[in-house]
């Protein structure tokens, strides 16, 4: 099933897409068939990819808006996209190791791989098949460690990454109701299905000053009187 064309970046993502990403992780939100098409699959390496892209997205959210109350969501979500990132490249390089036989070269070359890009270094030389498979366990081990201390950092990080249930019902009510909110504040009709995100923001900030703006001329009348 062709997944079609997907969203680039701040630019382009519809502001209701972006707030699906954020209450159910869902990266599927990034491709454009998905609201009307649910059966769409994605490969977990897919997903790492595009969590990447939304870690951009909302980098240059949080710049353009100065919204630094999100600074600390982003930088959860940074950390444990780097830690499963990690985990995703040290699974997949042990699945393909179990398969190479010792005599082929490129046995050592993952050996060497695991000890100076990821930190595992073993102690003994791997010269026979029965080092082999006493690497092989104690890297299984070493890998088992690091999916724990990921699994325990996801716990740490429970209130970013298992948010409360969403249905389609509340997860259109707040958006909706942010909506109606910045129509009546700016006079103008807003599709949340194609605005932009950038354009969503721009009009947040113009919204704020506004409000700014009124109070300020508020204040001016309550002195004169």
């Amino acid at each position: 099933m062709s997944k079609g064309k997907s969203f680039i970046g701040f630019e382009d993502i519809p502001v209701f897409n972006f707030y699906k990403i954020a209450e159910t992780m869902d990266m599927r939100w990034f491709y454009k068939k998905f609201r009307s098409d649910k059966k769409i699959i994605i490969t977990e390496e897919e997903s790492s990819l595009l969590t990447i892209r939304y870690k951009e997205i909302y980098d240059e959210r949080i710049k353009y808006t100065n919204d630094i109350k999100t600074s600390e969501y982003y930088r959860k979500l940074n950390e444990i996209s780097k830690l499963e990132t990690k985990l995703f490249r040290l699974t997949s390089s042990f699945d393909v190791l179990t398969e190479i036989k010792l005599e082929n070269i490129l046995f050592n070359e993952f050996v060497v791989y695991f000890k100076e890009d990821e930190g595992f270094y073993f102690e003994k030389e791997i010269t026979s098949k029965k080092i082999r498979a006493e690497y092989l366990l104690w890297l299984k081990n070493k890998i088992k460690g690091f999916t724990t201390k990921v699994n325990v950092k996801k716990s740490n990080y429970a209130d970013i990454l298992k948010p409360d249930e969403v249905t389609t019902k509340n997860a259109k009510f707040d958006i909706i109701k942010e909506k109606i909110l910045l129509q009546e504040a700016l006079t103008m009709t807003i599709d949340i299905y194609k605005c932009p995100l950038i354009e969503w923001c721009a009009m947040v900030i113009r919204a704020e000053e506004k409000s700014k703006d009124v109070k300020k001329q508020i204040e001016k009348i309550k002195n004169k009187k």
